[in-house]
């Protein structure tokens, strides 16, 4: 009897269905009654193939075959670069086109095609410079908390503002013919106080560019207030040059 239930205990504890809790089946035939209350029931085995690596989901562009990245999305993306120096040349001539009609109105100017055209190539020529130190910048100090955007604030306005202006003042000035001692004549006159009134407007503004919007509007939003801060650079570029010239002549 004893024999039967060992041999029958090994058959169980050999089944794929049954497993052991505690004790080695090498001590079987010690204890056989004992080790007969500790089998249970194991759960059967499983029959599908051994799990494989999630796949990869797919990107958005692929999920849709009949997906086509949006104007917006390229522009602010593959085309970047184009957008802002586009974008600084187009709205260097929306703000001198501003400032022309707004000299009409008070002095009856007429206005001048070629003075827009020479705003046009001086923000396709200072675009990349744009597009390049705004990069830089966030790629140095990628995070945008208060502190950092404190220092950027600050770097923009000790290196871009000052190449902005000159850019401004020389390009603006050999486009009308000057010569480099006439263009330097100009920097001398106007430069610091167009600085220091840069000082004063930029950066509230760029604290909010720098702290809340993204990287790659960067330089399209400062495009766009620059669109309204032209209108004030025209002036003293244009206006101020006419009422010095004026002087100079009433003197003589």
């Amino acid at each position: 009897m004893m024999h039967t239930v060992s041999t029958t205990l090994r058959f169980v504890a050999r089944s794929p269905r049954m497993e052991t809790r505690g004790r080695a089946f090498s001590t079987l035939n010690k204890k056989p009654i004992t080790l007969l209350c500790s089998f249970r029931q194991a759960p059967l085995l499983s029959t599908r193939p051994p799990s494989l690596p999630p796949k990869p989901l797919p990107s958005k562009s692929n999920s849709n075959p009949n997906y086509r990245p949006s104007l917006w999305s390229h522009m602010f993306g593959k085309y970047l670069i184009v957008t802002n120096i586009l974008g600084s040349g187009i709205l260097l001539v929306i703000g001198d086109m501003v400032t022309q009609q707004l000299e009409y109105l008070a002095q009856n100017y007429p206005f001048d095609y070629h003075r827009s055209g020479q705003m046009l190539i001086t923000g396709l020529i200072l675009g990349p410079i744009q597009h390049l130190f705004y990069n830089l910048l966030d790629h140095i100090l990628p995070e945008s908390t208060h502190i950092v955007t404190l220092k950027k604030i600050f770097w923009d306005q000790l290196l871009m503002s000052p190449i902005y202006l000159f850019g401004f003042f020389y390009l603006t000035s050999l486009l009308e013919g000057r010569s480099f001692e006439e263009s330097n004549d100009e920097i001398k006159e106007k430069f610091l106080y167009t600085w220091m009134m840069d000082c004063i407007i930029w950066p509230a503004v760029q604290y909010f560019n720098f702290r809340y919007l993204k990287s790659v509007y960067r330089v399209a939003f400062t495009n766009i207030t620059n669109c309204l801060y032209i209108v004030l650079l025209s002036y003293i570029k244009h206006d101020m040059g006419k009422r010095h010239c004026h002087s100079k002549k009433s003197k003589k």
